[in-house]
């Protein structure tokens, strides 16, 4: 065994920090120790990392972060939910409100199916475009950075 090799130096030390060392590895690794100031300088440190990072808690958050957290969470589903809904909804209701206003433009049989066609597919671009920009509109004003800002 290379006991010179810097790698299984700190194999030594890191087992020995944790306490997984074999009687004989320790032996070892005390006695390069005693003769390289430099490398027990590091297992020292590396000692003191560990009780250091043993020693460390993390704060425990207060019981109403915690509450808080949960109601923005549940806050954000039920949003998200009521906006497919509520789009949903708004695109059958105009959806509804464009055929009841073109059903007897479409029921006319002395216009072509190609030109019924385009105007359905026209009206329904038109809505969800028209929903869509709704949407849009009412998000970016929420989130709108600069709002409060006075030129």
């Amino acid at each position: 065994m290379n006991t010179h090799n810097p790698e299984r130096i700190r194999q030594m030390m890191m087992a020995s920090i944790d306490g997984e060392i074999s009687s004989a590895d320790e032996a070892e690794l005390k006695r390069i120790l005693l003769g390289d100031p430099k490398r027990a300088e590091e297992y020292e440190q590396l000692k003191n990392l560990k009780m250091m990072t043993f020693q460390t808690k993390l704060k425990e958050p207060a019981p109403e972060l915690w509450d808080n957290f949960n109601r923005r969470v549940f806050t954000k589903i039920e949003r998200g939910i009521g906006w497919i809904l509520f789009t949903i909804g708004a695109v059958v209701l105009l959806f509804y409100g464009a055929w009841t206003a073109l059903s007897e433009l479409l029921t006319d049989p002395e216009l072509a199916w190609w030109l019924k066609t385009a105007i359905v597919a026209a009206a329904a671009g038109a809505i969800i475009l028209f929903v869509s920009l709704i949407r849009e509109r009412i998000y970016l004003n929420k989130h709108e950075r600069y709002k409060d800002v006075i030129r």
